[in-house]
């Protein structure tokens, strides 16, 4: 049963999508990076033997071992050439997996052509094409290829080329279409962890969180080493411990899973722990320094420490990687507030919040920063635009508030704070419980 999706602002669900699509089927071997050892061990003793090499190449590629997995996956697959049918549709498939997780895309869609001249490979090699298209985000050219390997595969369509389908949809903004495949793809084969695991981030996403989390938990049961169910469960269960443990899992899994070590860098940070928060925003940068997303995250934790400098440096790093982050401009403005260098601070929010018009940060900080320096038009006229761009948010109204009082405007400083007070839940919730206090202290005294 297809129920209507729940709508949320493209925008939204554009940000949800942003990472790379890149399917990770189980097939038979674990991720875990504790199993490797033996994989290797079994594929050196047989080295002439493309199972084993398959086997290992999959194991490596699963626990993030990109560059190794396509060298062993390339073995396996000279291995096979000449053997049956299936074993070289099979080789090839996670072969141009493993390039498809090294974002090499020339190298994937070529070995899924050659699937398709491999007697009884044509459907797979359809499927293998749409996945390598969802690397680029071409939802288009996916659902070609899905639509083709589905139809070589007729009464049945093959359990990969739905998923792909559905991830295709879902990068239309069509979810709807996007659910019913997973559908599909699910009752094609409910004992097999991938369908659960999209499925399942599609309905969290979608706004049925509880049906969406029992998805999830199903994917990890059915593949309890698997790096993405065990982050893609973890990411929806935070704070909550069982979330930060399902995390910290996946990164043993995965060694090298940087958007895993970034939930769990913010973690910490939102915790205070901020030797936890640094050690977790390096392990992102060891595992991918061109990834703008982990200076910024090991600059915010700089900067927690008091460390401006280092903070600066970071976002000027990320800003190198990515010249439009709004996250970078950010944690620069919030140093350069630190480091009361206020025409440089005002300059880089007026930046990040020009990059990213849904993030109210930056207009309340930057009301906070000019409060802090005595600028008090300045600080007025951040807060305003802060409670008219974002009418629900207490901060807004709170940082607004701050700056009218400190300008001696108490009626109008009054109002700002009890609106913040309604938009933050009511004055015994901690947000509103703050602003109350703000509030009582503007009212004389009888």
């Amino acid at each position: 049963m297809h129920r209507a999706p729940f709508y949320t602002k493209p925008a939204a669900v554009v940000a949800s999508l942003l990472l790379p699509v890149v399917l990770t089927f189980a097939g038979g071997a674990h991720a875990q990076e504790s199993q490797l050892d033996a994989a290797r061990a079994a594929a050196k003793s047989a080295p002439f033997d493309a199972e084993a090499a398959l086997a290992n190449g999959r194991a490596l590629r699963r626990a993030g071992h990109d560059a190794e997995a396509q060298k062993e996956l390339r073995r396996a697959v000279y291995l096979a050439t000449g053997r049956s049918g299936d074993l070289n549709v099979r080789t090839r498939w996670e072969s141009a997996r493993a390039a498809i997780a090294r974002r090499d895309f020339p190298s994937a869609m070529a070995l899924c052509r050659q699937m398709t001249t491999i007697s009884g490979g044509a459907a797979a090699g359809h499927a293998c094409a749409a996945e390598a298209h969802l690397l680029y985000r071409r939802a288009s050219e996916a659902l070609v290829e899905t639509t083709q390997a589905i139809a070589l595969t007729q009464a049945s369509p093959m359990y990969e080329a739905k998923i792909s389908e559905g991830l295709a949809r879902e990068l239309e903004l069509d979810d709807a279409a996007a659910e019913a495949s997973l559908r599909e793809a699910l009752a094609s084969k409910p004992a097999a962890p991938e369908a659960h695991l999209y499925l399942g981030r599609l309905l969290v996403r979608t706004g049925h969180r509880d049906e969406g989390i029992a998805q999830l938990r199903r994917a990890s049961a059915l593949d309890a080493d698997s790096p993405e169910a065990s982050y893609e469960l973890g990411r929806v269960l935070v704070p909550a411990p069982e979330g930060l443990a399902l995390l910290q899992r996946a990164v043993v899994e995965r060694p090298t899973y940087v958007v895993a070590y970034l939930q769990i860098a913010e973690l910490e940070l939102a915790a205070g722990n901020l030797d936890a928060a640094q050690k977790a925003a390096e392990a992102a940068i060891k595992g991918d320094p061109k990834d703008h997303a982990a200076h910024t995250a090991l600059g915010r934790v700089a900067l927690a420490k008091g460390d401006a400098d280092a903070a600066l440096k970071e976002g000027e790093a990320a800003l190198t990687i990515l010249a439009n982050s709004a996250a970078a401009r950010l944690l620069m403005a919030d140093a350069y507030a630190s480091k009361r260098e206020i025409d440089l601070a005002v300059e880089s929010y007026q930046a990040a919040y020009g990059l990213d018009h849904g993030d109210p940060r930056s207009l309340v900080r930057a009301s906070q920063a000019c409060l802090a320096e005595g600028r008090l038009t300045s600080a007025k006229a951040f807060g305003e635009k802060a409670t008219h761009e974002f009418p629900k948010l207490g901060r807004g109204y709170e940082a607004f508030g701050d700056a009218l009082a400190a300008d001696k405007e108490p009626l109008a400083a009054k109002a700002a704070y009890e609106r913040a007070i309604a938009n933050d839940g009511g004055a015994k919730s901690s947000d509103g419980a703050r602003v109350k206090a703000k509030l009582d202290a503007l009212t004389p005294r009888k």
